[in-house]
Formats: structure tokens, sequence, C-alpha cells
């Protein structure tokens, strides 16, 4: 990562798009939620009758890209408010609640998942740096 601050028409921007896109998977997200609940009959219903791993694997996906625009997101607000790019402790922060929420909305299989891929991630974030 460079040491240059992008403009802050740029920086705005990047934080409209990640947070309409963070809002838009973590919508998806709470409908599979609310989806799962027993006795309904709902298009995850027709999914399971297909093949019973589809939802939590797109569950955890959900929950993978709404970590990883929601990082972007506080990365950004972040630089655009102090002009100090985050450190660590606001991807760790965000790590545990999308671990937290994901346990909380699906089962622990879907929460383990979940962080071990968004733990991908910011090893990811971790070789980008210089």
């Amino acid at each position: 990562m460079s040491n240059e601050i992008p403009e802050r028409d740029e920086v705005l921007r990047s934080t409209i798009i990640t947070v309409v896109l963070s809002a838009i998977f973590l919508a998806l997200a709470i409908t599979f939620w609310a989806w799962s609940a027993p006795d309904i009959t709902t298009p995850l219903t027709a999914l399971n009758d297909i093949n019973p791993f589809i939802a939590p694997l797109l569950e955890t996906l959900f929950m993978l890209v709404t970590f990883i625009f929601l990082t972007v997101t506080v990365v950004n607000l972040r630089l655009y408010l102090t002009k100090v790019r985050a450190g660590w402790t606001e991807i760790i922060l965000m790590l545990i609640f999308i671990g937290v929420a994901s346990y909380v909305m699906f089962e622990y299989a879907v929460a383990i998942a979940t962080v071990v891929l968004c733990l991908g991630f910011v090893a990811y974030l971790y070789l980008l740096q210089e």
C-alpha cells in the first residue's frame, strides 16, 4: 500500500459504494436468516430440497462479502474523517462482529466457515502491505 492519501472525493465515492454494497449483502444474509425459520415454505426450502449444502454455502458467502465491504467501508471512512489509514484494530473488530453475527443468525458451522474465509481476506490485506 502506498503512503499517498487519495483525494477526498474519491474516498467519499468509494465509501458510498461500499456502504451500499454492504447493505445489499447484509440484507441478503438477513433474508436467508428469516427464510431459514422452520415450518414455513420459502425459496430456501426448495434450495434445501435440491442440495442441503447450497443454503449454508450461500449464507457463508453473503457474510464473507459483507465482511469485505464493511472492512473497506471502515478503512475508507477512517481515512476520510481523520486522514489516517485504519489500523488492524478496526479490521479485527469487524472480523469479530461478522463472526458473532454469523453465529447468531445461522449455525456454528456457517460462523466457523465465515471466520476462516474472513481470515483469508485479512491475510490478503496483510500481504498487500509493503
